[in-house]
């Protein structure tokens, strides 16, 4: 299966949706299809530093501060709103009564139950023994912030209960010569008004250097964590009123009974909260340490710094740096590899395969506006196809991230989501060159295409039949790779695109049409064309993306017929037919790339409803964009969808017209969409003045029978066969 994160934060996760659904090692939603663990453990390919982005508006960000997504974070970081933090025993230098560099052991609790120094308790040593004292703390709210340039503050009201943590010296004289300094200490912040405390805890969303520059998590420090001074009051501070101090039984030494003792009381809060940084660090790194592939971890981008396998119970291990013992950073995404040919079934060679690796990194930017982290991406082919040329293509220039709100629907979102136009080009040239897109179709898996089809528009052929209907194959050749242009999406007041959101550029495209003629393909002509085909995504109720196509009858352009020495027809003739032929495929290809609908996010407090797709950072001087962007908002689960799927009710009216295009009647102002024979859907088109729509596909030029789907706006449908 392909490999993800063990448990993604709810910063990135919504934002790996397209590629795998689903949390936990390997768990994978309808996105991850046909796709395999790397048999090298990690990818080791070109990575893209702007593949894409994630972004958490503030509007985002009030969401995750109410009840529900407070809720939903909790729920991760802390089960129930409680957090349970170890105070291990440890040796701490303090100048304490005037005595220099005296040397305390904090948390010196002796082995389980203990209550004399007989077994460890507070005598002077830090032993294996030594059980941590855990320490509760009750949650009462989050808040989330983000901040410039790179964090995000955890902002948590907590109320504290340590118990009794004991001290003591490691000289046995250090209580006025007389013996140890042995104390037992209280925290509880409910002694003292506010019954609460208040820390501030900054996540810094670092891009590791020496790891591939992945995002790398942690706590870089804890605000709020020091005792009250001069003109700050609790809860943002540790009120020392909270904090008793007392000579344990049996003690002779008289230090302890001081009830203000301030280096004491710095000494464990410092010692609790370097161990709740530990907690939440240590929680951190499930996130984001890398796991153990077969005993293996990656190689470091910098020369000298190796990473080794930590092992553990039941599990992978995990990746550490080298002598530092540091943490190092995986993937918080998905990587794996995928078969082409398993999707796009009969069309393309076995073997077409694809290694890719998203996940975030690369770039991060935080502001109280909110918080963008990129995605660092690549693709490559597992190996050249023999079916194309090898190319080779400069390095992208590294794109800034996108400014998401500049581009931003009127109503506000909370989340948004993009792919770089160079990963999508760079896709392309990947799947290219994998062998992907050399494309051959016969009627063993498309049963229309026969010479039958095409009698009344090449006369010509039936000499070479003797009358009869033979099978015809057709063969695309990517002579050069495609590349995607990311347009405004924007459509006008009656549903006409003005700007498509994505244009499919594919350049001196050839398409080789055959026919077995005496027991052998002869080959009739070649065609060659650049296509340029407009796409679309369609977004269906709250979670659901379906893909839409333009017109093809426009998409074909400067077609040049070549090799047609076999046939009669001139050569407009036989370029008229390109936009037939290559419909002659597509309802295979609608199969491989069937509407997506999005991983629902079990264990989280909230859904996702999607608002729409539009191009965000435009480029200067164009009408095109850097990116394709992808709008959301949060909706709590237990609400319905705002813009639930429209029920099939009434059905549509479609009557056929001189036995080529389908009239659809009683739309009143309504759009429509519609496929044929099962391809693509169409983008929405609108209704003349008299409620009407015309259907209108380059398939049902051909003879043969058809089925023709149509969508209405208010979720009426149409379903009409023919026979041409």
């Amino acid at each position: 299966m392909v490999r993800t994160g063990k448990r993604f934060p709810w910063l990135v996760l919504v934002g790996v949706f397209a590629a795998c659904g689903g949390m936990g090692g390997g768990g994978c939603g309808g996105g991850c299809a046909g796709f395999q663990q790397l048999p090298q453990g990690t990818y080791t390919g070109p990575r893209l530093d702007s593949a894409g982005a994630i972004r958490v508006s503030q509007q985002g960000f009030a969401y995750l501060n109410s009840d529900a997504g407070v809720a939903t974070v909790l729920s991760v970081i802390a089960p129930g709103g409680t957090l349970r933090v170890p105070i291990p025993c440890s040796v701490q230098t303090s100048t304490l009564f005037g005595i220099p560099a005296l040397q305390l052991v904090v948390g010196d609790e002796g082995s389980l139950l203990c209550t004399q120094e007989s077994c460890g308790q507070m005598d002077g040593r830090c032993t294996m023994a030594d059980e941590p004292r855990e320490v509760v703390i009750n949650i009462t709210s989050l808040r989330f912030t983000p901040k410039s340039p790179d964090l995000i503050e955890a902002r948590i009201s907590a109320t504290l209960q340590t118990g009794l943590i004991h001290i003591s010296s490691v000289s046995r004289n250090a209580c006025l010569f007389t013996g140890p300094i042995k104390c037992s200490v209280d925290f509880d912040t409910a002694r003292a008004a506010p019954a609460f405390t208040e820390l501030g805890l900054n996540i810094k969303l670092a891009i590791d250097t020496r790891w591939d520059r992945l995002l790398a998590l942690e706590v870089a420090d804890v605000e709020g964590s020091t005792t009250c001074t001069g003109g700050a009051s609790p809860p943002t501070c540790i009120d020392g009123n909270d904090i008793v101090l007392a000579r344990p039984p049996g003690t002779n030494c008289s230090l302890c009974t001081i009830t203000n003792i301030g280096p004491v009381k710095n000494l464990i809060i410092g010692q609790l909260t370097d161990s709740l940084q530990k907690q939440l660090n240590k929680a951190l790194a499930e996130v984001n340490c890398a796991k153990c592939s077969n005993g293996m971890c990656p190689m470091s981008t910098q020369a000298g710094i190796t990473s080794m396998c930590v092992p553990e119970d039941g599990g992978p291990g995990t990746c550490a740096e080298s002598g530092s013992g540091r943490c190092v950073p995986g993937l918080i995404g998905v990587e794996g590899r995928a078969d082409v040919s398993t999707a796009l079934q009969g069309l393309v060679p076995r073997g077409s395969e694809l290694e890719l690796a998203f996940g975030a990194g690369g770039l991060v930017a935080s502001s109280p506006q909110g918080t963008t982290i990129g995605l660092r991406g690549g693709v490559r082919e597992v190996q050249p196809a023999a079916c194309v040329a090898p190319k080779s293509r400069p390095a992208p220039v590294m794109l800034p991230l996108p400014d998401f709100d500049l581009d931003a629907p009127a109503t506000g979102y909370d989340l948004a989501f993009s792919l770089s136009q160079q990963v999508l080009s760079e896709t392309l040239y990947r799947v290219q060159q994998s062998g992907a897109l050399c494309i051959e179709v016969g009627n063993e898996t498309v049963a229309q295409l026969e010479s039958g089809v095409l009698a009344a528009l090449l006369p010509s052929l039936a000499k070479f039949t003797d009358n009869q209907s033979v099978p015809l194959r057709i063969a695309i050749r990517p002579v050069n790779p495609p590349t995607m242009v990311v347009g405004q999406g924007t459509v006008d007041m009656s549903g006409q695109i003005i700007d498509p959101l994505l244009t499919l550029d594919w350049p001196a495209l050839e398409i080789d049409v055959y026919a077995l003629l005496e027991d052998r393909y002869a080959r009739l002509f070649t065609v060659q064309a650049d296509l340029k085909l407009p796409l679309g995504l369609d977004v269906q109720g709250c979670d659901r993306l379906r893909p839409v196509v333009g017109n093809l009858m426009m998409a074909i352009q400067r077609p040049k017929v070549i090799n047609s020495e076999l046939l009669a027809e001139n050569t407009a003739a036989l370029e008229a037919l390109v936009p037939q032929i290559l419909s002659l495929a597509e309802r295979q290809l609608a199969a491989g790339f069937p509407t997506f609908q999005l991983p629902d996010l079990q264990g989280f407090a909230f859904r996702i409803q999607l608002l729409r797709a539009r191009g965000v950072g435009q480029i200067a001087g164009t009408t095109t964009y850097n990116h394709l962007g992808l709008y959301a908002r949060l909706y709590p689960r237990t609400d319905a969808c705002p813009v639930p799927l429209q029920a099939e009710e009434a059905a549509l009216w479609l009557s056929s017209r001189d036995d080529t295009t389908v009239r659809v009647m009683g739309l009143g102002t309504q759009e429509i969409s519609f496929r044929v024979d099962e391809g693509f859907w169409s983008v929405w088109q609108p209704a003349d003045a008299f409620g009407q729509a015309v259907v209108q596909h380059p398939i049902l030029k051909l003879r043969g029978r058809h089925v023709v789907e149509v969508r209405g706006a208010d979720g009426r449908v149409g379903r009409l066969e023919l026979e041409n």
